[in-house]
């Protein structure tokens, strides 16, 4: 992926989600949710929600699918660990790995933030209290974490087959989770949405920022070989 490009495409995703956030505060705002909480795009988000009321079942698969996303961060951050408890020096790190902890950071940050900041509330209620509910940070954590470790993992020494299989693997487990986050009922339509739209940003920031580092450092070779 080229650079320049990467960089474009990563500012009109962010931009992007930006903008259907301004759209979800502002259009079609009614009080459809429980407790008389309020949603933009009311009907399309009434229509899914009849469509796909709340299923304890398939809730519990996605909250598996979030703790399976958890456990795939851990993993790669051990691997880092062990890369840095090698020399002791963060140069020693693959910048994939490094990366991919920059990736994990900016999740953590708008997991809080959107914890904090509420864009509207689920159409179910939690414990009996109203929860923030966009965008679906589940979504956000299983399609970046996935996702992600399918680019790490393609880049990893291994049989091309491995390669393959991982990346078919990880990308089912991303979009099942969009699948079941979506069809248990517990988020609003737009709230999977506004979750694709920020992952995707991010995803792209991940892989143009490795794009940009890779750059570097093959340039670095070149010099040094002259």
């Amino acid at each position: 992926m080229d650079s320049k490009k990467g960089v474009i495409r990563t500012a009109a995703l962010f931009a992007a989600f930006i903008l259907f956030t301004v759209l979800v505060c502002k259009l079609d705002v009614r009080a459809i949710g429980p407790q008389g909480s309020s949603v933009g795009f009311a009907g399309i988000n009434g229509l899914v929600a009849k469509m796909f009321p709340y299923s304890g079942t398939f809730y519990k698969v996605s909250k598996l699918l979030g703790y399976l996303a958890i456990l795939v961060c851990v993993f790669f951050a051990f691997m880092g660990l062990l890369e840095f408890l090698k020399t002791k020096s963060l140069g020693s790190v693959s910048n994939g790995i490094l990366l991919l902890g920059a990736l994990y950071v900016c999740l953590a940050v708008f997991y809080v933030l959107f914890a904090k900041v509420t864009v509207n509330y689920r159409p179910v209620l939690e414990d009996g209290a109203l929860e923030s509910s966009y965008p679906s940070s589940h979504t956000m954590l299983a399609v970046c974490a996935f996702l992600s470790a399918a680019v790490q993992l393609g880049r990893a020494k291994g049989s091309a087959a491995f390669k393959k299989l991982s990346k078919i693997v990880l990308w089912a487990l991303a979009v099942l989770m969009v699948i079941t986050r979506t069809i248990s009922g517990v988020h609003w339509f737009t709230d999977i949405v506004g979750a694709i739209l920020l992952s995707a940003a991010l995803l792209s920031a991940y892989r143009t920022a490795l794009t940009i580092a890779d750059e570097k450092d093959r340039n670095e070779r070149l010099g040094q070989g002259q």
